[in-house]
């Protein structure tokens, strides 16, 4: 009787808060209604041109895309990396809400290609905060797939990236592919430093997977403990699949999108740790991503595809660098990574000024810009040539 009122407890207050959702009224308390506004979610969104769930369920997208690039040679196929700057307009102070979707800069690229004539398909495969690991993981994938191999494999190098380690738990369903699961398999057992990266990745696949089927099997971590799953796992993947029925647990996904805004604000407001914090590069994070992107220089190169560097837009009202010495550490292995693996680089590093950027939480954002920056960024990239496409 114990045991079925604490379940029923339990219920009653995972009820109470799908319903109430208090993370939302708490960000509203600390988020002002500038800052707000200035968060444009009413975005162009096109799942042939764009993977759309920003790495978290990419299969489906890939999947649609190799059927869409089937009839298309490989020399007018391009791939567009980066992080969120790819794919988030944060309105300057001097711009309003949108009316029609915004574009991005990846998207105007190739609208201004079109417009051309140029013979080329683009897709952008970006992800919030995404490692140069996940790059990697990604291109492996690619290359698994005639038609998905790339002419051009444009991808973004950020001094902020570089902190950015592992591969989210979204990206892991890739590992459904054979031909993908034995070339990471590979990556893990080489003697690179992200192969590690790689196994954890292939042990959490393999746990997550062995937990949802409700199997006895038990999977031992490098740290050396074990779990197991039985009867308790099976009673719990019946009871998500139940619960999953019903439109208030389905919208925990909102739930947790504001539980992860209210932390960012309490991390900003009461600690003071922020996106313009100024760091420095180094240790383990510094040496996996140069690893990982020289490990992308030689796949490209095996595979015959063209492999475009560019350094990202700064916000000279926000730069990242700790000191004078991050910058020269920063441009030092960009300039040797571009020289000995890429067949092209493009620094945009200075060329978007301070009014063009966005402002959110606590002051410049150093990231991401408002709309006529993508504008005079997909310009620059056109003018520049940063796309090739067939000829």
């Amino acid at each position: 009787m114990q045991a079925l009122l604490v379940v029923a407890i339990t219920f009653a207050a995972l009820w109470v808060l799908l319903a109430w959702n208090p993370f939302q009224h708490l960000n509203g308390i600390f988020a002002t209604k500038a800052q707000e506004d200035a968060k444009i979610s009413f975005l162009f969104t096109d799942p042939s041109t764009q993977e759309v769930s920003s790495g978290e369920k990419p299969l489906q997208g890939l999947r649609q895309l190799e059927s869409n690039w089937c009839n298309v040679s490989k020399e007018a196929r391009y791939i567009f990396t980066g992080n969120s700057q790819t794919f988030t307009v944060l309105l300057a102070p001097s711009e309003v809400p949108p009316t029609e979707p915004d574009r991005t800069y990846p998207d105007l690229l190739l609208d201004r290609l079109n417009a051309a004539g140029a013979n080329v398909h683009g897709y952008r495969l970006s992800a919030p905060n995404i490692s140069y690991m996940e790059a990697l993981w990604y291109l492996n994938y690619l290359i698994m797939h005639d038609c998905l191999i790339p002419g051009e494999f444009v991808l973004q190098l950020n001094f902020e990236t570089f902190r950015k380690t592992g591969v989210r738990e979204g990206m892991l369903e890739l590992l459904e592919d054979p031909a993908f699961a034995s070339a990471i398999e590979r990556e893990a057992r080489s003697n690179a430093a992200y192969a590690n990266t790689f196994q954890q990745a292939i042990d959490q696949y393999h746990a997550r997977i062995a937990k949802e089927e409700g199997t006895s099997a038990s999977s031992v971590s490098k740290t050396g403990v074990t779990e197991s799953w039985g009867i308790g796992s099976a009673l719990e993947t019946n009871m998500r699949a139940a619960l999953d029925e019903l439109p208030l647990f389905r919208s925990r996904s909102r739930l947790k999108s504001e539980l992860l805004d209210f932390i960012y604000l309490m991390r900003v407001r009461l600690f003071k740790i922020s996106p313009r914090t100024k760091r420095s590069l180094g240790g383990g994070p510094l040496t996996i991503n140069v690893s990982s992107l020289e490990r992308i220089g030689e796949l490209c190169r095996q595979n015959g595809i063209r492999l475009v560097f560019f350094n990202a837009p700064q916000n000279p009202d926000a730069p990242l660098y700790r000191t004078p010495a991050d910058r020269e550490q920063y441009q030092a292995i960009v300039s040797r990574l571009a020289r000995e693996y890429s067949q092209g680089y493009f620094d945009f590093e200075d060329s978007i000024p301070g009014p063009l950027w966005g402002v959110w939480i606590d002051g410049p954002d150093p990231i991401h810009f408002g709309r006529a920056a993508h504008h005079r960024l997909a310009d620059m990239m056109f003018e520049r040539g940063v796309i090739q496409g067939e000829k």
